[in-house]
C-alpha cells in the first residue's frame, strides 16, 4: 500500500511539473509573439530579425539568406504594400493550437487574426503563426504560415512535426469602409 502512495505522489508531482512547464512555454510563446507582431506593425526590422525563422521564407531554400538579404526582402515587401495602399492595422492571437517536442526543439502553432487596411475597406483574416524554440520554450522564433497547411510548411521546413495543428482555413472577412463609399459617390 505504501508503494502505491509513493507511486501516485510521484505521478502527481510529474504531472504538475509538466503542466507548469507547458504553461510557462505557452506564456513565453504568446508574449514573444506579441513583440514580433508589434514590431511587424511598426516595421521595426531590427526586432523582427530577432524573432523571424529565416528558414521559413520560401526564398531561403533557394538561396543562402543572410540577415541583410532578409531585411531587404522585408523592407521591399513593406514598400510594395504601402504603394498599394495596404497597411496591417492589428495582429491578435487566439488559441495555442498545438505544442510538440521534436528531438531537441519545441514547435508550436498559434491562431493569428490579422486586420489589414486595404484601399476599399478592411480584411480580417485568420491564419496560423508557427513558432519554434531551440531552448525548451524559453525563446521562440516565428513564421507566418498564412495560406499554408502543415504539409506545405513541411516542404519549406522539413524538420516540422506532422503532429502540428494549423488553424482551419476560412475565407477572410471583408468590411467595406463607409468613407470609401462616400468618396466614390462624390467622385461621380
Amino acid at each position: 500500500m505504501h508503494k502505491t502512495h509513493v507511486y501516485i505522489a510521484a505521478l502527481l508531482l510529474l504531472t504538475t511539473t509538466v503542466s507548469a512547464q507547458y504553461t510557462q512555454q505557452i506564456t513565453n510563446v504568446r508574449a514573444q509573439a506579441r513583440i514580433y507582431a508589434d514590431a511587424t506593425i511598426r516595421k521595426d526590422y531590427k526586432t523582427i530579425m530577432k524573432y523571424i525563422i529565416i528558414d521559413a521564407l520560401p526564398k531561403a531554400r533557394l538561396n543562402v539568406m543572410t540577415e541583410a538579404r532578409v531585411m531587404n526582402t522585408l523592407q521591399t515587401a513593406d514598400a510594395q504594400r504601402v504603394q498599394q495602399g495596404i497597411q496591417i492595422r492589428s495582429i491578435k492571437f487566439g488559441d495555442v493550437l498545438s505544442i510538440v517536442k521534436l528531438n531537441f526543439e519545441f514547435q508550436c502553432t498559434v491562431e493569428q487574426i490579422t486586420e489589414t487596411k486595404m484601399q476599399f475597406g478592411t480584411i480580417i483574416s485568420k491564419s496560423t503563426l508557427l513558432a519554434v524554440s531551440p531552448d525548451n520554450g524559453v525563446t521562440w522564433k516565428y513564421a507566418d504560415a498564412t495560406g499554408r497547411t502543415c504539409e506545405e510548411m513541411r516542404k519549406i521546413m522539413p524538420r516540422l512535426s506532422p503532429q502540428l495543428i494549423f488553424a482551419k482555413v476560412e475565407p477572410p472577412q471583408f468590411i467595406k469602409e463607409a468613407n470609401t463609399v462616400k468618396k466614390t459617390i462624390k467622385a461621380k
